[in-house]
């Protein structure tokens, strides 16, 4: 189950145009957070679920704060821009 992703990207794609190439860096973090949570399961450390909270937190303020840009707002688009390597879901061993 990929429930933390799941959420992730339902968030990033309501985000719309408020997300542009400034936020990439941190897009990407919350995601890898968010699959290592889900890799994590029932059971997080401590340091995981912190870090997890604090960029959601950080990408509140983003969405919280920023101008929408002009431009598409398409699934097809929002997942163009912030197109990212092939995710792979981290490993339960390997978190923070």
């Amino acid at each position: 189950m990929s429930k933390h992703l799941d959420a992730v990207e339902a968030t990033i794609t309501a985000a719309g145009s408020i997300l542009n190439g400034r936020h990439t860096a941190l897009v990407e973090l919350v995601r890898t957070l968010a699959g290592q949570m889900d890799a994590a399961g029932a059971d997080p450390s401590t340091r995981l679920s912190a870090a997890y909270l604090s960029t959601l937190k950080d990408l509140g303020r983003v969405m919280a704060t920023a101008t929408p840009t002009k431009g598409s707002n398409s699934l097809d688009e929002l997942r163009q821009r912030f197109a990212a390597t092939p995710r792979v879901r981290p490993s339960s061993k390997r978190t923070i």
